[in-house]
């Protein structure tokens, strides 16, 4: 038989030394000699004098990863052969591992300080030539092994390295680190050099095929070994995987710390712990799911769950590239990475320092320090990795334990904010003997080793990680929770563990911010939209010149200074009053310390000078390609729509109107509600759902079994969801409601655009997949912008190519997503648009959103106790009128029509004064200067004040005819006719207002006035 084969999927291919499973401290001589004399022996002799008792204990799964051989007691006899026969073909390493004892007791004598020249003829005999004695400024004395000369001496020597293969059935193996393989029917060992090349030629068969008899002569299979030989093997070729050309930046997450970076150019495996396929039921990414080539392997430390041979020898044919950290020169505990990958064949290891940095194709990685996680034992040979790709920045920072949150701030001035990190949080941690207890030559007292741990960040130390570097994503991993990860880690977690408790609590804290996280299990997939339009300051802190610092004395220090301020949200800016440049500042509650005002004072000429001079480049935005909708969204023939809807979907429903539009739903429908949520899991999405509607005081039980809940992300592809759940999501839905969106006014388009605008074309495509389904825009009135060819007056039916592209982030963000829809509708998709104004509390309870601006104003003007004398036309329309609206205007058979939904008969901002006076708040009407004026002084003394956040939009001048004649009049009568037939139109009048004020006191928001309130009539 020659026929090409391929290598079954599940065929395990486990890297041996002296049949113990082989990781990076068994390749280096001197700590493999400390490993075969202080744990593989004494291990050894413990089973063959009590085999029971470790048959015994290994029952219980808490002893997983304890010294107990998983060996049934009848084999005591094979372990004892492997025990004599190691004690005879390693007596040198054995001798080794005494002297280098002898010598640590030796150095430990010597403590006076004075010259060690003396002590070198002392040395033990094994260890002559190989060592320098070396003593620090504080005159402890030390072994530096010259570990390159003992790779070339008789010390290495990789026959005693070999490969075990055997069929892997299920995720279950045995701790590994513990029990050595012992021959037997179902495994073969083949006696090669991990430098062996044929082991390439072997790996490569899971991907190419290759004769058989050529691999079985060319591995020098026995004829008794055969008939399991051939097992191996199979003609049915894997699914291979295609090359990714797509232009986000694609991450995908293989389990522990596995983490794919790719673009179309590049690709960057993190710490490689691949998974064999097994149908268990856990989704996990495989050998298959691997591109062709790996550009550069980055290992973050020197533990055998990130450094793990089996499989970087198995990808060693794929790999161009592998970068590791530099280690301390010659420390016993601290071997190199680098002189251990050449030993086993890797031709290019590029070991680099702490902020060295590596350039790549629109991107770099660098490495960053690296805290805790080594009991504080000396070990240089570890970094925490920022990727930067398209603007895009990856933290993959392992195990890092924020112990000294000094550290990042540092870091952050220098790279700026991150948009993902991936942090372990195994925080209880092992002692840091149970990895280094076989290194060390002095019994360490169990009270000290218990407060030395192996352990990452807890939930305290995550979260200050977090606030320091602003990332968009958080994910936690290397957690070792996959099932087929225990036979590494010997981690076995429950509910009640510290490390789970703990993560949660950082994922609750994210959640809180806004920002999205989970616990990572299993496989995973995430998209960064490229970054084309970087912040001008962080920018210019990350080019090399200012990597390696320039002092505070120049533009350097102040862009450092205004880089601080801006990623804690203190938004600096010049206003020209009397042709004066005034500095103007504004910051969230409390984030402006006393530090940095003094900062901004003693230096404001200079920040001054420096914004005036500076320009910000201004990045064009193609907009024809930003509103072209993906050419593969199209019907896949003309189908007729249901008549009636049994599911729908409905995004942004843990938002305000979302909230809304969900009660409306549910209350005016008989429809099962699946809601698009980003959370950890079902759970915490319909908990979010809940909590949302509690919040509103709309929650109803009822709701819950009609509320399906979908974890998923607008601003990922396919949602979020993985291609199956996509296509039955496709499949069960009749109509979608899409009000879901990124709503932030001050941020530039550019973050704005994956949620709202490619989260549009991906509800777009879900629209076009399997049965067609009518679309529900949720859109806004600001994506219309004046022009000297626009209409003053916008109908429903103008043509939005009519006017131009709207000012602001927010405004062009919903004005591309519209754009997406009326090319789907050309293409077929049936889209009706609900263009909103001002939307305000619920006209019944008074339940506002707190971050709208009528809301925040009704409090400033009572913390104030001042209004502008200038009235303005109050445009607002309650929440529940508006997304009644939206569901009777939804049930109109005909498609593709466009809303106006505001308020048909605007009043007077003046009706907000008189309900004020009316029920007992001191409220006095100055002129527009001076109340801006007071407002400005709360930049400098009241940061909490609620009209703080305000500042900025508030105008210099206040010209009412001004701003009505340049003003766009949205033109709703199409809309209202229809309206008016539906439902009764809400009036702004003062029971309107009074509920609003109600609830402001109902909520302690605002004090209640002396005289008595009374509820508003119902």
């Amino acid at each position: 038989m020659n026929q090409p084969l391929y290598l079954k999927p599940n065929v395990i291919i486990e890297p041996l030394f002296n049949q113990w499973y082989a990781w990076s401290y068994l390749i280096s001589p001197a700590t493999a000699a400390m490993y075969i004399a202080n744990s593989h022996i004494p291990i050894m002799q413990s089973f063959i004098a009590a085999p029971q008792l470790h048959h015994d204990a290994l029952k219980n799964p808490a002893m997983t990863g304890s010294p107990f051989i998983n060996h049934n007691p009848s084999q005591v006899e094979d372990i004892r052969v492997l025990l004599e026969t190691t004690q005879k073909q390693q007596a040198q390493m054995l001798e080794l591992a005494q002297a280098i004892e002898d010598l640590e007791h030796l150095l430990a004598a010597h403590t006076h300080g004075y010259s060690l020249e003396p002590l070198y003829a002392k040395i033990p005999t094994p260890l002559r030539g190989y060592v320098e004695l070396v003593q620090d400024s504080n005159n402890h004395p030390s072994i530096r092994f010259i570990e390159g000369l003992l790779y070339r001496s008789p010390y290495y020597n990789p026959a005693n390295q070999s490969v075990n293969m055997y069929m892997g059935d299920g995720d279950k193996r045995a701790f590994v680190l513990s029990t050595p393989r012992l021959e037997d029917d179902q495994s073969i060992h083949l006696k090669m050099a991990f430098s062996d090349r044929r082991l390439d030629q072997l790996c490569q068969m899971r991907h190419t095929p290759h004769p058989y008899n050529d691999i079985r002569e060319t591995l020098q299979i026995q004829p008794q070994q055969e008939s399991l030989f051939a097992d191996f093997f199979t003609t049915t070729p894997p699914n291979p995987e295609p090359d990714y050309t797509g232009e986000a930046v694609r991450v995908r997450y293989f389990g522990h710390a596995c983490v794919l970076i790719q673009t179309e150019s590049v690709s960057i495996l993190c710490d490689p712990i691949i998974s064999y396929p097994h149908d268990s039921g856990i989704n996990r990414y495989t050998y298959e799911n691997l591109p062709p080539v790996i550009d550069y392997v980055i290992l973050t430390h020197n533990h055998q769950d990130h450094v793990m041979l089996e499989t970087l020898l198995q990808l060693r044919h794929k790999i161009k590239t592998v970068v590791v950290p530099k280690s301390n020169k010659g420390i016993l505990i601290d071997p190199s990475l680098k002189l251990m990958l050449q030993q086993i064949g890797f031709a290019d290891i590029r070991e680099i320092d702490e902020l060295e940095v590596i350039n790549l194709t629109n991107g770099y990685i660098t490495a960053l320090p690296f805290l805790g996680e080594h009991g504080d034992l000396n070990i240089g040979a570890k970094a925490a990795y920022l990727v930067n790709l398209k603007g895009r920045s990856i933290l993959c920072a392992a195990d890092s334990n924020n112990i000294d949150p000094k550290l990042y701030s540092h870091l952050q001035q220098i790279f700026g904010d991150i948009d993902v990190l991936f942090i372990g949080m195994e925080c209880e941690g092992a002692p840091y003997t149970w990895a280094y207890g076989s290194l060390l030559t002095n019994q360490v007292p169990r009270k000290i080793a218990q407060t030395r741990r192996l352990d990452g960040s807890d939930s305290s130390r995550a979260i200050a990680l977090v606030q320091q570097l602003h990332p968009q994503q958080v994910y936690v991993y290397a957690m070792g929770q996959e099932p087929w990860l225990t036979f590494i880690t010997s981690i076995i977690y429950t509910a009640e563990s510290p490390a789970i408790i703990e993560s949660n609590k950082l994922i609750a804290y994210c959640h809180s911010q806004k920002i999205l996280s989970k616990r990572l299990y299993g496989c995973e997939e995430i998209y960064l939209t490229p970054n084309t339009q970087p912040s001008f300051i962080l920018a210019n802190i990350k080019t090399p010149s200012l990597l390696q610092g320039e002092g505070w004395g120049g533009v350097s220090s102040i862009q450092s200074l205004l880089s601080e301020l801006q990623h804690l949200d203190i938004r600096i800016w010049l206003e020209d009053t009397d042709s004066t440049p005034k500095l103007r500042c504004n910051a969230p509650k409390r984030v402006l310390t006393p530090n940095l005002k003094a900062q901004l004072q003693e230096r404001k000429e200079e920040i001054i000078e420096f914004l005036q001079n500076c320009q910000q480049p201004k990045l064009e935005i193609d907009w024809e390609k930003e509103t072209t909708l993906d050419p593969t969204i199209i019907p896949l023939s003309p189908s007729s729509l249901p008549s009636a809807y049994s599911s729908l979907l409905l995004t942004g429903a843990t938002g305000f109107i979302g909230a809304f539009l969900l009660r409306e739903l549910l209350n005016k429908t008989t429809a099962s509600v699946y809601c698009l949520i980003k959370a950890e899991n079902f759970e915490t999405a319909t908990q979010r759902i809940i909590k949302t509607l509690q919040d509103y005081q709309i929650w109803d039980s009822s709701y819950l079994e009609r509320i399906i809940p979908i974890v998923g992300d607008l601003a990922q592809p396919k949602l979020g969801l993985s291609e199956l759940e996509f296509e039955n999501l496709a499949n069960q839905i009749d109509v979608i409601y899409h009000n879901g969106a990124r709503v932030n006014h001050t941020e530039p388009y550019n973050r704005l655009k994956p949620a709202n605008v490619l989260g549009t074309q991906e509800i777009l495509r879900l629209a076009s997949q399997s049965k067609l389904k009518p679309v529900h825009l949720i859109s806004s009135i600001s994506i219309f912008a004046a022009n000297n060819n626009s209409n003053l007056q916008v109908t429903e039916d103008d043509n939005l190519d009519n006017y131009g592209i709207p000012i602001g982030g927010y405004a062009q963000s919903k004005w591309a997503a519209e754009k997406l829809a009326i090319t789907a509708i050309n293409r077929g998709i049936p889209v009706n648009i609900y263009r909103l104004g001002a939307v305000s509390g619920d006209s019944k309870t008074g339940a506002f959103n707190q971050d709208d601006f009528l809301y925040k104003l009704l409090l400033g003007y009572i913390q104030l106790g001042s209004i502008p004398d200038t009235a303005m036309p109050l445009e607002i329309l309650p929440v529940d009128y508006v997304c009644s609206a939206i569901i009777e205007l939804s049930k109109i058979s005909s498609h593709y029509q466009i809303f106006h939904i505001i308020q048909p008969k605007p009043v007077s901002s003046e009706i907000v004064f008189e309900q004020l006076k009316k029920i007992g708040f001191e409220i006095e009407k100055t002129s527009y200067d001076q109340w801006r004026n007071k407002i400005l002084e709360i930049a400098q003394n009241s940061p909490e004040h609620i009209l703080y956040p305000l500042i900025p939009l508030l105008p210099r001048q206040r010209n009412t005819s001004e701003t009505q004649t340049n003003k766009l009049q949205i033109d709703n009568r199409k809309t209202q006719t229809i309206l008016n037939q539906l439902i009764t139109p809400p009036t702004i009048n003062e029971t309107l207002i009074q509920t609003y004020l109600f609830h402001l006191i109902q909520q302690n928001l605002i004090k209640k006035p002396p005289s008595n309130l009374r509820a508003p009539l119902r």
